[in-house]
């Protein structure tokens, strides 16, 4: 495709062509670009915290690293409030939890007295990585009083 052509600024193009698309058949596509780029940036942030999410769930350190070195904040907050530490912590995923603490993540974050060690507490994980996960946090002084709900949390 040229370079300024029409495809560039948002329309509609030939399938397997190099050419622009005028009329309404099926062989074209629509490749919807952003009108700004204040709209394109937003997009890309989106999809970043996106791949940041899924590289947790998954526990994919090496892509982890490279979002937070692209720029993604340590400190995103995703669905009900929590870091990317909360959600390590809750899986207790040792090996991500030690990379975020490395790079700075907040180990005292609480929401709602909800707190980082509580959910290592809580992961469905085996009972050696949740010691492990624990052991760390503790580690990287993690306060186990920050809250008075914990121990009735536990006993629950």
């Amino acid at each position: 495709m040229s370079r300024g052509s029409a495809a560039s600024w948002g329309a509609r193009v030939a399938a397997g062509c190099d050419e622009d698309c005028d009329s309404d058949d099926d062989d074209c596509w629509d490749i919807g670009v952003p009108g700004d780029e204040s709209q394109l940036d937003q997009t890309l942030e989106l999809d970043k915290k996106d791949a940041f999410k899924k590289a947790l769930v998954h526990g994919d350190v090496s892509l982890i690293e490279q979002l937070l070195n692209s720029g993604i904040s340590i400190e995103s907050s995703f669905q009900f409030g929590w870091t990317p530490l909360m959600c390590a912590a809750s899986t207790a995923d040792f090996a991500v939890v030690r990379l975020l603490l490395d790079r700075g993540a907040n180990a005292c974050f609480e929401i709602d007295k909800y707190t980082v060690l509580m959910a290592a507490c809580a992961a469905h994980a085996s009972e050696e990585n949740i010691l492990k996960t624990v052991e760390l946090l503790l580690s990287r002084n993690v306060d186990p009083n920050l809250t008075c709900r914990e121990a009735i949390w536990i006993v629950l």
